[in-house]
């Protein structure tokens, strides 16, 4: 995927208009290229680039002056990738920074590809993967304690914890062997001993896999299906919700033909709103309107929460396919503006009433939804407390692997006879997994997938 002896340079800040632009260079050749373009002015214009020593001046392309930047030089390895790199600091907007990335690579770079910087990092041993990982959660981020999250694990906290689970099981492997290799020098096994260190190993690794549900919510939002007969206010609701006009509302059933999608921030906490299809049975239902509401099913089953919205003035709740997998939902009753106070309604049978039309009640509905996350994760209102480690679904998934590698030998230990170097196979493989995590024993293709899902430049 990336040839490791090449130069590579890469815009690493976003295109478009700015006050600063940074490009990037890496590689053995990157000093020289940066002598080649850039001309010192002032003080130090005689003096030849120095390890994080910035120096002012301009970057020429012949007799051209292209701008005016700071150039800051790093030397192998004390740089983000391990090799010799060069940042420039430009004006930013559009043309300024391609023209001088251009002449980088006239002169000698390639254009990075993908996370190339990053893999570097890897490759030359300055991060471990979840750090890796960690880099692009960083910069995905969309609240504070996604930032806080993506931090505790970009300073090693979680690469420290699974080589704390390394340790532990190789220093079990370490003994077992040794009893295998020296019968008469190592006193016996003591089984139960290895059972009690491996049931203490698991109950800690499943506290950490726990973690996955808030990660996942604090990456992608919890995501909340709002859900309902037609023309009960949906669409009304997701505008309210947004304090934008993103769904058309109109007196005709049938409006919402397809799912819409929108994520807003609640106290921190990202939520993917999905209005969807109104569900009707009617024989004559066009067919646009009827894969419309297979889709309100399928939106309904991926939901983390459910808002069934019911409409007051009618006096009942229609029959809805609501979630059976025990999700958490909301009753929200709508249109409370055209219900009088001594009208009989179904008001005992709803969470919340609202009305749409006016924003009625639409704060305490947001409030409640931040508290009906908590019943499906443990992601925190506050920041007193030291962020948690979460891990992803590619982390989750080798640590229950190695949950399952140790379960075996617990449950042979106590039901079966097991020979020790069946024990320490199982328990290499338990290691082995966790190795994946980090990244100290991995698949090339693995690698290859996750730096490919960064941008360029980073």
């Amino acid at each position: 995927m990336y040839n490791l002896p090449d130069t590579i340079a890469a815009i690493c800040t976003p295109h478009g208009t700015g006050g600063i632009a940074a490009i990037r260079i890496s590689g053995a050749e990157c000093w020289e290229i940066a002598n080649k373009i850039f001309v010192p002015v002032g003080a130090y214009c005689h003096t030849p680039l120095q390890h994080m020593k910035a120096q002012h001046g301009f970057i020429k392309d012949n007799d051209k002056i292209i701008d005016e930047v700071i150039i800051l030089p790093y030397k192998s390895p004390n740089s983000f990738t391990g090799e010799d790199v060069i940042e420039i600091f430009c004006h930013g907007g559009i043309q300024i920074p391609s023209m001088i990335l251009d002449l980088c690579l006239k002169s000698g770079a390639r254009l990075a590809k993908n996370g190339e910087f990053t893999y570097r990092a890897f490759i030359n041993g300055k991060v471990d993967l979840t750090e890796a990982e960690a880099v692009n959660e960083i910069i995905s981020a969309e609240t504070e304690k996604a930032v806080y999250a993506a931090g505790e694990v970009l300073r090693g906290t979680l690469k420290e914890k699974v080589k704390s689970f390394r340790e532990r099981i190789f220093s079990l492997i370490t003994s077992i062997e040794g009893a295998i290799e020296f019968p008469m020098d190592v006193s016996g096994l003591d089984r139960n001993e290895i059972v009690n260190s491996l049931k203490n190993i698991n109950l800690e690794l499943l506290e950490l896999i726990e973690t996955s549900k808030e990660g996942q919510i604090l990456r992608q939002g919890v995501k909340v299906s709002i859900v309902g007969a037609p023309n009960v206010g949906k669409s009304s609701l997701l505008n309210q919700l947004l304090e934008n006009d993103r769904s058309i509302v109109t007196e005709i059933p049938g409006t919402t033909r397809d799912t819409i999608e929108e994520k807003i921030i609640i106290k921190d906490i990202p939520f993917v709103f999905i209005d969807t299809a109104g569900i009707r049975d009617h024989a004559y239902l066009d067919k646009p309107e009827a894969l419309g509401i297979q889709r309100t099913k399928q939106a309904l089953e991926k939901a983390d929460i459910a808002l069934v919205v019911i409409d007051l003035s009618v006096g009942a709740i229609h029959e809805l396919p609501l979630p059976e997998n025990g999700k958490p939902k909301i009753i929200v009753g709508n249109k409370m503006d055209l219900v009088g106070a001594l009208r009989e309604t179904p008001l005992q049978e709803c969470d919340i009433t609202i009305s749409a039309k006016y924003g009625t009640n639409i704060g305490d509905l947001k409030k409640l939804l931040v508290e009906k996350t908590k019943s499906i994760s443990h992601v925190r209102a506050s920041h007193a407390m030291p962020s948690p480690i979460y891990v992803n679904q590619r982390q989750k998934e080798l640590l229950i692997e190695s949950c399952s590698h140790i379960d075996f030998v617990v449950g042979a230990l106590h039901a079966t006879p097991i020979t020790e170097d069946l024990i320490a196979d199982e328990l290499k493989k338990a290691v082995a997994r966790l190795d994946e995590v980090t990244g100290q024993n991995i698949n090339e293709k693995v690698i290859q997938n996750i730096f490919s899902k960064f941008c360029i430049g980073k």
